[in-house]
């Protein structure tokens, strides 16, 4: 069989060469074929839209109302159930998007291109915290946030990129080396982006300055297309995706193509809620940002990164520990990205090690309200479900 092969050494030497390099900021049309065609895509493995969770749903509605589609949210989604406009994951369609990760044919995004192999990805501009666009809030602050950033954020970032494209490997090195990482905490990777565009649009560096999970879409992008360039190694067992619906987690790894393996999504646990809400307001698993976790980074670099573990509701005193833990399902170390104290960042996820540990990698997340409508209640920890791991190392084995 193929595992037998031990390549998952190579689908880890692409992952460690992968160097993308965000070159322009455009409509989802044009760059994605999907979106092009009228589509919509959302984050997570496949779902259908009766069965996505409420601020998927919320989320979904909007963002097509936006696009003009129809005159109110709720018939955007009629549209959708009754198969008009067609639906994909951002994975199927070459990207990722943070939480419900629903992104409309004229929404503006971030493109990344790998210029040894040619790969590109892309990922939707992030909006800021709290009653945001991909935590189910859809009031009309919410749209009017997402027009400015299409008319003028976009059009200045895009501007900026003409003169000097940004190296997001670069900005990872610098960054994780500060203490970001590189998911929860992004506070340096933004200030390092802000200073690398050069832009002096006041009102856009005011945002920019202002929100520090501005990062976050770019690191995601960035793990997105390196670990594309990591895809179909034959029998490898590296990870080059975790996501996220709200209902089910999904798995895909390296020898086995764009098939997913899912398991249902769980609750963040532990959870550091703002002050109000509790437990029974969280909603499941969401996002695509876990691709962040799949390259190395994000809960997987905890010990870079003390400031990020009290907003994830763990104890900072635990860091190291879990470090040493999650070694164990590494699929390699970093020959370049290095923690504050000069340890390497680990480099992949290894599938066959998580099954065999019982280990399931950490994912920093925030926390959605299950309602639509309020947004983002707070922060946590959560685990793909072993299931899908299991699914994934039996499909290697029966190669």
């Amino acid at each position: 069989m193929n595992a037998a092969l031990h390549t998952e050494s190579d689908a880890v030497a692409r992952l460690a060469a992968a160097r993308p390099m965000v070159v322009d900021v455009v409509p989802a049309s044009e760059v994605s074929a999907h979106h092009a065609a009228g589509g919509v895509t959302h984050a997570g493995p496949p779902i259908e839209p009766e069965r996505m969770c409420a601020p998927m749903r919320a989320a979904l509605g909007s963002a097509l109302w936006l696009e003009g589609v129809a005159e109110t949210p709720a018939a955007a989604l009629a549209l959708v159930e009754d198969g008009q406009i067609p639906l994909t994951t951002n994975h199927d369609a070459g990207g990722v998007g943070p939480m419900a990760g629903v992104v409309n044919p004229g929404m503006p995004v971030w493109v990344a291109r790998d210029e040894a192999t040619g790969k590109v990805a892309w990922c939707p501009l992030n909006e800021g915290s709290g009653a945001v666009l991909r935590y189910g809030a859809d009031g009309p602050e919410v749209m009017e946030r997402l027009k400015w950033m299409r008319d003028v954020l976009a059009p200045e970032v895009r501007a900026a990129l003409a003169h000097s494209p940004l190296d997001l490997f670069e900005l990872h090195v610098q960054s994780i080396a500060l203490g970001d990482e590189a998911h929860h905490r992004t506070e340096q990777g933004t200030a390092l982006t802000l200073d690398a565009l050069g832009i002096e649009h006041p009102e856009v560096r005011a945002f920019i300055a202002g929100n520090g999970q501005f990062f976050l879409n770019l690191a995601m992008v960035f793990a997105k297309l390196a670990l594309d360039c990591a895809a179909d190694v034959p029998g490898s067992p590296v990870l080059t995706a975790i996501a996220r619906n709200g209902v089910e987690v999904g798995i895909r790894v390296s020898g086995l193509g764009d098939r997913w393996f899912v398991g249902p999504a769980a609750l963040p646990a532990p959870a550091k809620l703002f002050p109000g809400y509790t437990p029974a307001d969280m909603n499941p698993d969401l996002g695509d940002s876990a691709i962040v976790e799949t390259y190395g980074l994000g809960a997987l670099a905890v010990a870079a990164s003390p400031l990020s573990a009290p907003s994830v509701g763990l104890d900072v005193h635990a860091i190291d520990a879990i470090d040493a833990e999650l070694r164990a399902i590494a699929a390699g170390e970093s020959p370049d990205i290095r923690f504050p104290d000069g340890r390497a960042a680990i480099l992949g996820i290894d599938a066959r090690k998580v099954a065999a540990t019982r280990l399931s990698p950490p994912v920093h997340t925030g926390i959605a309200h299950k309602q639509p409508g309020i947004g983002q209640i707070g922060g946590g920890v959560t685990h793909p479900p072993l299931q899908a791991f299991d699914l994934a190392v039996a499909a290697l084995d029966a190669r």
